[in-house]
């Protein structure tokens, strides 16, 4: 879930029960064959001339979240490059937004990648919000998905959380719990049901629960993470179009407001739409309706 400045992930906890749990450790239930295949995607489009998107998960879903924007962008003939910078990093010492930045473009810069739409779900919006500014010229345009712009991947009661998760899960019934708990947060941070179908929901969930050590000491490095600069140093060297596609029903994965005032500085730059009928999960509640505004020219 988002976890925001603040512990927005203990609030997410607290009123979503143990769907904070399924933040971190989702992504590592998505297998493929390689490692790298594990966090990163790589496709073309059949017409690449038409650019690059690079999309970018947040702390839940990993690569499967993104699939059905990736599936429209790619019938619109767009390469799509889907990193997820967590799974990327569960082993880094160094979690900051400002570090897994650096290891996307790292990755950007080996796929030839010059320039490409970025978007970020959630925290995948803080890694991408540092892209764009510490990589100006590799990022056209920037999409941030139910998410302003965070401070800080750091996270204290998030990280107590997972600790209590780790006691849950080897009691008898413990990992039934978890996952309806998880299944549960999930549910109700989304305005509709439709898309949460077995296979979603399997995707979401199973997998990190045999993980959960390593997870634990990734959550562990979160809490206690910290930005080499503020905030507002980052958002100053921001000077492309943002678009923050928000959902427009309130839940406890919603951005703060504090989020969204951060952007105001950029003026017209910045836009916010709403999405009628969506939460947390704007790509997959609407997909179409996001996937218009990713590929719409910018008037």
């Amino acid at each position: 879930m988002t976890l925001g400045k603040c512990g927005r992930a203990g609030r997410t906890w607290l009123l979503g029960g143990m769907a904070a749990l399924s933040g971190v450790i989702a992504p590592v239930a998505v297998r493929a064959q390689s490692p790298d295949s594990l966090w990163i995607s790589v496709r073309e489009g059949t017409s690449p001339n038409v650019g690059t998107f690079v999309l970018l998960s947040g702390v839940l879903g990993g690569l499967a979240g993104y699939r059905p924007i990736e599936r429209g962008l790619l019938a619109r003939g767009y390469r799509v490059i889907v990193i997820d910078p967590y799974l990327m990093s569960i082993d880094s010492t160094d979690v900051s937004f400002d570090a897994l930045a650096r290891r996307v473009d790292a990755q950007l810069v080996a796929r030839g990648v010059t320039t490409a739409r970025v978007v970020g779900h959630a925290h995948g919006g803080g890694v991408a919000l540092r892209l764009a500014a510490n990589a100006p010229g590799r990022v056209s345009e920037l999409f941030l998905l139910n998410v302003g712009a965070l401070s800080g991947n750091k996270s204290p009661v998030f990280s107590s959380s997972m600790r209590l998760a780790t006691i849950v899960t080897h009691m008898p019934g413990g990992k039934s719990f978890v996952r309806r708990k998880i299944a549960a947060g999930i549910r109700e941070n989304s305005g509709r049901a439709d898309w949460l179908d077995d296979a979603t929901l399997h995707a979401y969930i199973d997998g990190p629960l045999d993980n959960i050590g390593r997870v634990v000491r990734m959550a562990a490095r979160l809490g206690k993470s910290q930005e080499p600069e503020p905030l507002s140093d980052v958002v100053a060297r921001i000077h492309i179009p943002v678009t923050m596609l928000l959902g427009a029903l309130k839940c406890p994965a919603s951005p703060g407001a504090e989020e969204i005032a951060a952007l105001k500085v950029l003026g017209a730059l910045v836009r916010t739409v709403r999405i009628e009928g969506t939460c947390h999960f704007p790509h997959e509640e609407a997909p179409e309706t996001v996937l218009r505004y990713l590929t719409a020219a910018r008037s």
